[in-house]
């Protein structure tokens, strides 16, 4: 059992933490969908983003991209 574990964890990719304030792209599909958000917060159900044009979105931090 222990040889699956560590099998199933060779292709799981580890979740981005991101820190209050940091500069983000949403990405999704291999195109940016929207550019140059704040991270104003981070809960078990995703990454809370304030947009400069459009509000915030809540969203998974595998769609997301630290700018610098």
């Amino acid at each position: 059992m222990s040889i699956l574990l560590f099998l199933k964890s060779l292709f799981l990719a580890p979740q981005r933490e991101f820190n209050t304030g940091d500069r983000v792209n949403h990405v999704r599909g291999g195109s940016v969908r929207r550019t140059d958000g704040y991270v104003v917060a981070q809960t078990a159900a995703g990454v809370l983003v304030e947009w400069p044009r459009g509000g915030s979105s809540l969203l998974p931090n595998a769609e997301l991209s630290q700018i610098g």
